[in-house]
């Protein structure tokens, strides 16, 4: 599957708060790979949840690295190499990317998600540790289903879930 990204002008994605406060953070420090989920409906779009984030929450900018929805579409949050908001204590070493939904992808919102692990792998030059959100903070996202689904490897299509010493969960 080749995996399309809309950037953030293709979304209509507000500017940060204060341009002055983006950090970036180079790929070596990328270890690991966080899904997560929006908790809102499916119809959800990206500028709602930037929206939220940044006018509820008060942040500088949409939290999640990525997000994905369940016709597949992938969209760019911060990016791959700005450090999210999206788990605290792992937002320089965690990619963020959040399903746009509550708790039932499709699986080609799976396999969207599963190729922005794959790019994200390819671009550290290094495997990530697939990670639920709940891994790494006391929260009940991304939910069940998606979680089982990471901690089975995020197997889609004809690629091989990987095996418990490289999972790295």
């Amino acid at each position: 599957m080749g995996l399309t990204i809309v950037n953030r002008s293709g979304w209509g994605a507000r500017p940060p708060r204060n341009p002055g406060e983006v950090e970036y953070v180079a790929w070596p420090a990328r270890t690991e790979f966080i899904v997560h989920y929006t908790d809102g409906p499916t119809t959800q779009t990206p500028r709602a949840v930037q929206d939220y984030h940044m006018d509820e929450r008060g942040w500088n900018d949409i939290g999640y690295n990525f997000l994905v929805r369940d016709d597949g579409t992938a969209y760019e949050g911060r990016g791959w190499l700005i450090r999210g908001a999206h788990a605290s204590d792992h937002n320089i070493t965690g990619i963020g990317c959040a399903y746009i939904g509550r708790n039932n992808p499709t699986e080609r919102a799976k396999q969207s998600i599963r190729a922005l692990y794959d790019e994200a792998c390819a671009q550290a030059g290094h495997l990530l540790a697939m990670r639920g959100h709940s891994h790494v903070g006391d929260t009940d996202c991304p939910g069940a289903t998606l979680l089982a689904w990471v901690e089975s490897g995020m197997p889609v299509d004809d690629r091989r879930t990987m095996p418990d010493s490289e999972r790295l969960v």
